[in-house]
């Protein structure tokens, strides 16, 4: 076996743990969370956010009021609506989780380390078990850093998005429809 195919099998194994350690309990919480905002602000650091966007825009495609947090388009966040908070690890997360608590709005974090003072200010926390900082209750990884972590959020978000989709009874048709047409693309969504 190849460097290539055996880092390739650990990579998806990594993931697979990660995943599948998350309560579908809390899955069944996020998804009622969502459906009950009335907007969905996100947020997230450094390539975490690339995970916070792509979900914004999936939302966004669904038909939800969604916004990544910081960006001149976001609104203001209060009683109805919803943070999500993706790692939620930091003094910069945690000044943004309180600021939202304080104006009324809910907050759910995707987290590996829900039991920290983030977690305190979470009306929920799912806890995505993978490695940032290496400790015990983390799914480890031999990636560097919190790549798994990085990795297995931007996966879950998509499932999730999968699971709405079903749950909502959203046509594809009408995701395609919302889906933006500046791209040049030399084809129409059918």
């Amino acid at each position: 076996m190849s460097q290539y195919a055996a880092l390739v099998e650990k990579v998806i194994n990594e993931n697979r743990d990660t995943l599948l350690a998350v309560d579908p309990h809390q899955i069944d919480q996020l998804i009622t969370e969502i459906r009950q905002a009335k907007t969905i602000q996100l947020y997230a650091m450094g390539r975490m956010q690339l995970s916070v966007r792509g979900f914004a825009m999936r939302l966004k495609h669904m038909g939800f009021d969604s916004y990544v947090v910081y960006d001149t388009t976001s609104p203001y966040l209060g009683k109805g609506d919803l943070l999500i908070v993706h790692c939620a690890v930091t003094n910069v997360e945690l000044n943004i989780i309180k600021l939202a608590k304080e104006a009324g709005a809910r907050i759910v974090l995707l987290t590996a380390h829900p039991e920290n003072e983030h977690g305190q200010y979470a009306d929920l926390a799912v806890r995505v078990p993978g490695q940032i900082f290496g400790g015990e209750q983390e799914i480890p990884s031999i990636q560097p850093m919190s790549t798994l972590l990085e990795q297995s959020l931007f996966l879950f978000t998509d499932i999730v998005t999968m699971m709405l989709i079903e749950q909502c009874g959203i046509q594809m048709d009408a995701m395609k429809a919302s889906h933006t047409n500046l791209e040049g693309l030399p084809y129409k969504f059918a």
